[in-house]
């Protein structure tokens, strides 16, 4: 992706970079945490903790990094009731970078030409990241969102389906979801 200059109304506030920076962390050691709970229960331990290493890291590139700082604030300004607005041409930056992320990690099913092809740790980050995200919007499984996207959105086959509510059972079983309430204590861990 070619990278553009932007007018200084696209520089983000220090504020809006801090923000991004924590939560971008926190989401990765979320996943990482995931990661290596379920590591030592299947037979993908050693590239399960590879995927940890790097989990995200395209947030940090040129092509994702400015895009995901505003996208992130529009987020956090949604979620609290504040007003916000994207300065021109972000929201096509945005797209852009969304796009790149998901075409550049392999626990993404856009990364994918079909959706099956996804390999079983391409699945399992793909849950972790998904739990990971639960637990940062106060829940402490992705089986809700599962529920709600797998065969809809996401149209796995039966085999890879339940595999994916098998991976979303261990981590269960593993007691991800008590996190919820050390990720509330250390917002700045």
């Amino acid at each position: 992706m070619e990278q553009q200059d932007f007018p200084a109304t696209h520089e983000p506030t220090s504020e809006m970079v801090r923000f991004f920076d924590e939560r971008t962390r926190r989401h990765i050691e979320l996943v990482q945490m995931c990661l290596h709970k379920i590591a030592s229960k299947t037979e993908h331990r050693a590239e399960l903790l590879e995927r940890a290493k790097v989990h995200d890291q395209s947030k940090y590139s040129d092509e994702e990094w400015l895009p995901y700082v505003w996208h992130t604030e529009s987020h956090r300004c949604r979620q609290s009731g504040e007003s916000f607005h994207l300065p021109d041409g972000m929201k096509e930056r945005i797209r852009g970078a969304i796009q790149h992320h998901f075409s550049s990690n392999r626990h993404h099913p856009g990364f994918h030409g079909e959706i099956n092809d996804m390999t079983e740790v391409d699945l399992i980050e793909m849950v972790c990241d998904w739990t990971a995200m639960a637990i940062e919007m106060g829940g402490d499984s992705a089986r809700a969102w599962a529920d709600k996207k797998v065969g809809s959105h996401y149209p796995f086959n039966e085999e890879k389906r339940k595999f994916i509510y098998d991976v979303i059972g261990l981590l269960e079983e593993c007691g991800v979801g008590d996190s919820r309430a050390e990720y509330d204590r250390n917002p700045d861990k």
